[in-house]
């Protein structure tokens, strides 16, 4: 089974690359070449040839890119990068296959949901080994979800940079894209999510350091008649209380209240922390 695979695999390649590179007389004929290569590389696959899969997939994408067949082209890339990711172990690849394809299913305008899953996946194979550009793929991420007006499929992404940003303290980082959170949340009139994000904005804040800046937010949220009668806020308004005073006692007593065992665990974990 393995060696048929492989001989039509090589035959499909084979016939891909000369659709691709047509004659004397006649164009490329991408959509045949896209299509020869598809096949190569779901052959190849099943004979487990995962090198030459990854490769066959990433060439019916260019292909099909050329056929204005978007849709498939980023499919084919995402195949590639599965490939790459789970078999090859070829992280660069990974990265930036996911990245295509993530470009690829936004440029067709129905999948935005999915542009946003796969430069997601490409900043998670990033983390433990580049944080400024894991980082900047997640906020690439995060941004298609703002700007496709999808801000409620991405609220676990941002809680998920944010717990990265804390991980990697670098709070302040944090706090702007809880705010981005808040932004979503507002939007969407998400009232529950929205309170406690902004309890975890003070929180954040205090953890900083800056209680000045915590305090102005806790002014500027209490505006919101829904966050002013909240538990939420009033935990916050004890807690800066209790930080300016330099209560230890209280404020850890706070930092283990009811309220925060709604919040996002990792700003809950931090708060306890805080002295």
């Amino acid at each position: 089974m393995e060696s048929r695979s492989l001989k039509l695999a090589q035959d499909m390649a084979k016939d891909a690359q000369k659709a691709a590179k047509g004659g004397w007389f006649s164009k490329p004929e991408w959509d045949i070449a896209a299509n020869f290569w598809s096949k190569a590389a779901a052959s190849y696959k099943t004979a487990l040839h995962y090198e030459e899969a990854m490769d066959c997939y990433a060439k019916a994408s260019e292909a099909y890119v050329h056929s204005n067949a978007t849709y498939l082209a980023a499919k084919c890339i995402e195949d590639a990068a599965k490939l790459a990711e789970k078999h090859l172990k070829d992280q660069a690849n990974t990265i930036s296959f996911y990245t295509r394809a993530s470009d690829l299913y936004r440029s067709h305008g129905s999948s935005p949901d999915r542009a946003a899953e796969m430069m997601e996946k490409a900043a998670k194979m990033c983390e433990s080994v580049d944080t400024d550009r894991a980082l900047q793929l997640y906020d690439n991420a995060l941004s298609i979800y703002e700007s496709e007006d999808r801000g409620r499929f991405g609220i676990e992404t941002f809680k998920r940079v944010t717990r990265y940003l804390i991980d990697k303290n670098r709070i302040y980082e944090a706090v702007e894209i809880q705010g981005r959170l808040a932004a979503v949340c507002e939007q969407i009139n998400n009232r529950n999510e929205l309170t406690k994000t902004r309890m975890c904005i003070i929180i954040l804040l205090l953890a900083f350091g800056d209680n000045v800046a915590a305090e102005k937010k806790l002014d500027e949220f209490g505006q919101d008649v829904s966050f002013a009668r909240s538990n939420e806020a009033e935990v916050s308004d004890y807690m800066i209380q209790a930080y300016n005073n330099g209560d230890q006692e209280t404020f850890s007593e706070l930092a283990r209240s009811q309220a925060l065992a709604f919040i996002e665990n990792s700003v809950a974990r931090l708060a306890a922390q805080i002295r």
